[in-house]
């Protein structure tokens, strides 16, 4: 009877056992599929720092899993909102380039990594994300779910306008779409600009319709959504270099072994490092390239009025929502 009893047991404990297996990805001959996105399309450097990321992860991966790759571009899942919500819960997207903006819904520390006039530099820029100053920012987001890979960017942001501006003084005539966060409002209204949230995927057909006169964005940005066509101005007002996540869903990453979590991780640091250059060697090219095909009027811009207005909020935001010592770090970078 023991005996019988026993091998019962075993024949329970063997079928409970093999849905739990089956689950997991940690075993040979599973598989898994890795769904990335990206707002901005294909030909952007956003996109292509998704593929770099999956080269990578495929060459320094060795394991038994077999990884399939799922990349999406302009926004055809959904919002950059919508990629952080899904991380957050684990479904749909697992890993995104998002924008510290819309990180702020979640922590609005967050909103401070993109914050303007915080760098001197593309340099001083780079320095500062090797040094990992932003390190308090992304360990409470792996706390609540999504988990910071990489940085990129390195856009300098100006003014993209259907009308001519070239003094602080012509900025209240003007209404431009700002980042979905209470700072980057802020900031451009301290300046005089009548700054409103608006989705991106929006902003194209708001200018065209005469509903907002511009935005600011990089060049990659400008030319990659065709922004020119309905505002041909370009002004160098060079208030913001911007930064850019490379975020995974951490329920996503937990369920990784080791040495997968290990080949992600060299993998997107290195992607990144891809993003970071690709994107500043690219700006300068990309506003000669409009000028001379698409007729873009570049217009210089002295922007010390401009930081004078808007520090005050950016350093009094730095207080509010602990980044006085980001802050504080980052102007001891030289």
């Amino acid at each position: 009877m023991r005996r019988r009893v026993f091998v019962v047991a075993l024949v329970i404990a063997a079928v409970v056992a093999i849905p739990l297996l089956a689950g997991s990805p940690k075993d040979a001959g599973q598989s898994i599929k890795l769904i990335g996105h990206t707002m901005l399309p294909k030909e952007h450097v956003y996109f292509r720092t998704l593929q770099k990321f999956t080269v990578l992860v495929d060459q320094y991966y060795k394991g038994p899993i077999k990884i399939e790759w799922d990349l999406h571009h302009s926004g055809d899942i959904g919002t950059e909102k919508d990629a952080i919500e899904y991380m957050l819960q684990g479904v749909a997207i697992d890993f995104s380039i998002i924008s510290p903006a819309w990180i702020a819904n979640w922590d609005k520390t967050a909103t401070f990594m993109d914050a303007p006039f915080i760098f001197k530099s593309v340099d001083h820029w780079n320095k500062c994300l090797e040094a990992n100053v932003f390190e308090p920012i992304q360990k409470g987001m792996t706390q609540k779910g999504v988990r910071f890979i990489g940085y990129g960017g390195g856009g300098v942001r100006h003014l993209i306008l259907r009308k001519e501006v070239r003094t602080i003084g012509d900025f209240p005539k003007v209404q431009m779409r700002v980042q979905g966060s209470p700072l980057h409002q802020k900031v451009f209204s301290a300046t005089g600009l009548k700054a409103t949230p608006m989705d991106y995927m929006e902003v194209y057909n708001a200018i065209k319709t005469g509903v907002l006169d511009g935005l600011e964005n990089e060049p990659a940005g400008l030319k990659s959504m065709k922004f020119y066509e309905v505002a041909p101005y370009y002004i160098l007002t060079n208030h913001q270099i911007t930064t850019r996540i490379l975020a995974i869903s951490e329920k996503k990453f937990q369920t990784f072994p080791p040495d997968l979590q290990d080949a992600v991780l060299k993998a997107a640091k290195e992607a990144s490092a891809f993003h970071r250059k690709t994107e500043v060697e690219e700006g300068e090219g990309i506003i000669k390239e409009l000028q001379q095909k698409h007729g873009l009027k570049v217009i210089p811009f002295d922007n010390t009025e401009m930081r004078k207005r808007a520090m005050p909020v950016v350093e009094q935001f730095a207080k509010e929502n602990n980044a006085a010592e980001i802050l504080v770090k980052m102007n001891t970078i030289q």
